[in-house]
């Protein structure tokens, strides 16, 4: 006997197989140049459903989609009404900015120091005087 599991990754496997079936009869009837700009997303509704990085990609995808279905329909056998073009652009990374380097002035380091040597609490002057050397080397 089946478990569940078993049936679920059985289906998925065939999900998959067919959506690459329907991928590479779609790209088989496009352009070449057209094929790094699609991703067959699936069929639903009776509608082949196509994922395109641009507004120009999908206008011209537009113009090829009666070609896409009777690709489809003869590589395939699957009928589909109509192809419905989704606009999904291109995930891309945002450089992570750093932010610039502060340097302490050694004017502003000089004032540090004297107003350290003024204050009464330990811990204060110690982080103050700590923060005053700080205008020989850059901020981290």
């Amino acid at each position: 006997m089946q478990n569940i599991s078993d049936k679920l990754s059985q289906h998925i496997r065939q999900k998959s197989l067919e959506l690459r079936r329907v991928s590479q009869a779609v790209k088989a009837a496009l352009p070449l140049d057209c094929h790094s700009h699609i991703e067959v997303a699936g069929i639903k509704d009776n509608q082949l459903i196509i994922l395109t990085d641009s507004p120009v990609w999908q206008t011209r995808l537009r113009m090829l989609s009666q070609t896409m279905l009777e690709a489809l329909l003869s590589h395939t056998g699957i009928h589909l009404s109509s192809v419905k073009l989704k606009l999904s652009p291109p995930q891309r990374s945002i450089p992570e900015v750093k932010p610039a380097a502060r340097i302490l002035s050694k004017a502003s380091a000089a004032v540090i120091e004297q107003t350290a040597s003024s204050i009464s609490d330990p811990e204060l002057r110690k982080a103050m005087h700590r923060l005053s050397l700080k205008a020989r080397k850059p901020a981290e």
